[in-house]
Order: C-alpha cells, then sequence, then structure tokens
C-alpha cells in the first residue's frame, strides 16, 4: 500500500512572536492599575489593544500565506 506524502500539504510552525508576552502584561498592568494607580489600567488596557491587533495580525498574515500557497 503506498502513501502520496509529496500531496499532502506540508504544515508549518509560524515563526516566534512577542504578542502572547505583551498580553500578558497588558492584562497584568491593567489589573494592577485598577488596584494602585489609574494611568497603568489606562497603559495596560492600550498594551492589550495593541498586543491583540498584532497577534490577529500574524495569524490572518499565516493564514493568507496558506491560502496563496495553496492556490
Amino acid at each position: 500500500m503506498e502513501t502520496d506524502e509529496e500531496d499532502e500539504p506540508k504544515e508549518v510552525a509560524p515563526g516566534p512572536t512577542y504578542a502572547p508576552a505583551a498580553m500578558a502584561m497588558g492584562i497584568m498592568f491593567f489589573f494592577w492599575g485598577s488596584l494602585t494607580l489609574w494611568p497603568a489600567t489606562v497603559m495596560g488596557a492600550g498594551l492589550i489593544a495593541y498586543a491583540l491587533g498584532k497577534w490577529v495580525g500574524e495569524i490572518r498574515g499565516n493564514w493568507k500565506e496558506e491560502d496563496d500557497d495553496g492556490s
């Protein structure tokens, strides 16, 4: 029984990113700021928004590359 390994699409791992670490830091600042100083809350919310946008953008970019390779 033969398998066509050449016909199967190759899964490529996405590259490294700092977005999850930035998201974690933003969440930490958001909650720390809610207990102490409001500017830290604002900074945390901004960092969460930036990290989420960056992370989603990288995921969409990877999906677009996969679609371009498959056509």
